[in-house]
């Protein structure tokens, strides 16, 4: 009695395929429904592929998410920076009028 047989329980039907070139014989689901593993195996495909589909989707919606609050970060510092060197220059041109000292207008012609 070889051991895969010695593991069967009386009256339990196995689902699996054996090889049929190693001595054993095929098993039920193979013979009676032998059109239904290319279909199988296709179904698995497309859904592999659907799953590699998705998984990309979100991937790059999360990326694009991170990019855009980045960029509304960088944008606000930058608002911040216009509002820091116009105040930088106002006070330079307070303190070159107090001094009375500055680039003159136009250069004598």
């Amino acid at each position: 009695m070889a051991a895969s047989e010695a593991l069967n329980v009386q009256g339990e039907s196995t689902a699996t395929t054996v090889d049929p070139t190693a001595g054993g014989t095929p098993g039920v689901a193979s013979v009676r429904f032998p059109q239904l593993i290319p279909i199988a195996q296709l179904v698995a495909i497309v859904a592999g592929v659907l799953g590699i589909i998705w998984n990309q989707q979100q991937s790059i919606d999360n990326l694009r998410t991170e990019l855009t609050a980045d960029i509304n970060r960088v944008e606000i510092g930058l608002d911040e920076l216009r509002t820091e060197v116009a105040n930088n220059g106002q006070r330079l041109a307070r303190i070159e009028g107090h001094l009375g000292i500055g680039v003159p207008d136009d250069p004598p012609e």
